[in-house]
């Protein structure tokens, strides 16, 4: 499976806070919407994946600001559950992630390999 999601917020703006209660921050909310709509597109109707996988994943950056690439996983992660790819992100046996060079706007392309038992 393969698909383009856009540039992911960083685990520093997942998370928001309030009277000692931590929730998806609506930005994060509003990517992780987007996100799930277009796995769910790619994956045309088939059922969620029940086995492991790979994920290969490139990171167009929206800009030369220094970033911590790992800052994006959480997000694409629970993504791929959210748009109903996986069950849980458990089932990612391999990552390999990526920096390409910046685009404007930033995105994510995605790959993922079911692996042999």
């Amino acid at each position: 499976m393969r698909a383009t999601l856009p540039w992911p917020p960083s685990v520093n703006h997942y998370w928001a806070a309030r009277d000692n209660a931590r929730y998806l921050s609506p930005r994060a909310r509003a990517w992780r919407d987007e996100a799930a709509w277009r796995l769910r597109e790619a994956r045309n109707g088939k059922g969620r994946i029940s086995q492991e996988v790979a994920l290969f994943l490139f990171a167009y950056p929206p800009d030369r600001r220094k970033r911590d690439l790992d800052n994006i996983l959480k997000a694409v992660l629970d993504a791929l559950v959210h748009g109903g790819v996986l069950k849980d992100d458990h089932q990612v046996a391999e990552i390999h992630l990526i920096r390409r060079r910046p685009e404007p706007g930033g995105r994510v392309e995605l790959y993922l390999e079911v692996m042999d038992p």
